[in-house]
């Protein structure tokens, strides 16, 4: 069926789907074209979502609350794979879902050598809230830090195409079936961003660290008692 979808679109096609490789599952995003050994390459999701995707200490939350972890029946594997695919040329970036949110995903994305970021989300599970809304905005604010444009379609949610500066090329309404079909423009490089993040988040990271140890320090010297003058006399004053 993929491959009768990828030749009627002359294209090749990033589709999501559960994969299994031995007793691991994992939420991947595939490379397909028609006509070959497909999938030609393979992307699982980073950052697999705990309680969502995943049961951190199953056995220890289920005694709590075995009916609400038992709803979340599959364990899915954090991926290891550059999150670029090479589509004729053109390094796609890619994020799946709450991938977007790490900078690690993004940043790889950058280095790997992504013109362009695909994102693929679904929002079904929060379907009444903001929550689409909010996963758009961290798409919008990557094709600013990253300079480049980005794709990001969900199944249920908002769909946009969003140029380097963050305006809307195109879009969907969420609950809408619909499908885009635009120019966008691609972009290389690196932004300061890209660049300069891992330093930033070091420096954000140790400082925050250092502060909070000088905090401590300050509050236990404030805490020492200070020595005791003794009494001046009958008709003296006792100072502290």
């Amino acid at each position: 069926m993929l491959d009768d979808l990828a030749s009627t679109a002359d294209a090749a096609l990033i589709v999501s789907a559960v994969t299994q490789r031995g007793k691991d599952l994992f939420n991947s995003s595939l490379l397909w074209e028609a006509g070959e050994d497909n999938p030609i390459a393979v992307y699982d999701k980073r950052h697999p979502v705990p309680f969502g995707e995943y049961v951190p200490d199953r056995a220890f939350y289920r005694f709590f609350a075995a009916d609400l972890i038992d709803l979340i029946q599959r364990e899915y594997t954090p991926g290891t794979a550059p999150p670029v695919f090479d589509v004729h040329g053109v390094g796609v970036g890619l994020a799946i879902c709450f991938d977007v949110i790490y900078d690690d995903v993004i940043w790889d994305g950058a280095r790997g050598g992504a013109d362009i970021y695909m994102f693929q989300t679904n929002n079904a599970d929060f379907r009444g809230t903001d929550e689409n809304l909010g996963k758009l905005a961290f798409a919008r604010m990557r094709a600013i830090e990253a300079g480049r444009s980005v794709v990001n379609i969900s199944t249920v949610g908002t769909s946009q195409m969003i140029a380097p500066d963050g305006t809307e090329i195109a879009g969907l309404p969420q609950d809408t079936a619909g499908a885009l079909l635009e120019d966008v423009p691609l972009r290389t490089g690196l932004t300061p961003a890209v660049v300069a993040g891992p330093a930033i988040n070091a420096v954000l990271g140790w400082g925050s660290a250092a502060a909070v140890a000088a905090l401590g320090i300050g509050v236990l010297l404030g805490h020492r008692r200070r020595p005791h003058m003794k009494d001046a006399g009958p008709t003296g004053t006792g100072i502290a």
